[in-house]
């Protein structure tokens, strides 16, 4: 089914220039920090992951040749953690295992590695299934999974429901779980879906579930 065309007020689209040259990712299963750079180039921005625990010093920054811009006189990005890589597509399986709602970040484990402009991600064979809770169910359906920085909360949307249906649409404080997800580059909108089924538990956290396990 196609996705709905329709976006939020605060969306974010990414950049149609090629990223950079990449290093390829490190192998084996990392925690894995997922979200959307906005500072990329003058025209949009980037999906990315940075890979915190390989360096000695998790909040390092150094001098990237490419990223960031200047407008109005005011530099924008430039400086970036030294294991970051950019992507414009995702595919793939992964554990969730929290959220900064801060910042806009999600927190996966999984191995990963990107070809050409497409992340790929593979869940940790050891990793238990993620535990049914008890809670509101949304079942299996294609679900669009994004950041509200205004609110600082994450929205679940059901895609194959209509953009005014008022069941479509909840807002949640977190995602946990396994994620079941694809988002392709023709999307230029910052989200991702999951194909699989919801439980929003009594503290409002959507736990996602993969029925493929």
């Amino acid at each position: 089914m196609q996705a709905s065309q329709q976006t939020y007020e605060d969306t974010q689209v990414q950049s149609p220039q090629p990223i950079w040259p990449q290093e390829p990712l490190p192998v084996g299963v990392h925690n894995i920090e997922f979200s959307w750079d906005r500072f990329c180039r003058h025209d949009g921005g980037y999906m990315r992951v940075i890979f915190r625990d390989l360096a000695d010093d998790p909040d390092a920054k150094v001098r990237h040749p490419y990223h960031g811009y200047v407008k109005d006189g005011k530099q924008y990005g430039g400086w970036v953690h030294p294991y970051t890589w950019w992507f414009k597509e995702y595919l793939g399986k992964a554990q969730i295992l929290g959220t900064n709602n801060e910042k806009g970040r999600l927190y996966l484990r999984a191995m990963a590695q990107i070809d050409d402009e497409t992340l790929t991600t593979w869940r940790d064979l050891l990793a238990p299934r993620h535990e049914e809770v008890e809670g509101v169910r949304r079942e299996k359906t294609h679900n669009r999974l994004c950041y509200r920085r205004a609110t600082e909360e994450w929205r679940l949307r059901d895609e194959r429901k209509d953009w005014n249906d008022p069941n479509a649409l909840v807002f949640t404080k977190s995602y946990v779980g396994d994620l079941n997800s694809e988002w392709h580059k023709n999307d230029s909108v910052a989200h991702i879906y999951h194909n699989g089924f919801a439980i929003i538990d009594k503290n409002d956290v959507a736990h996602l579930y993969d029925t493929e396990l």
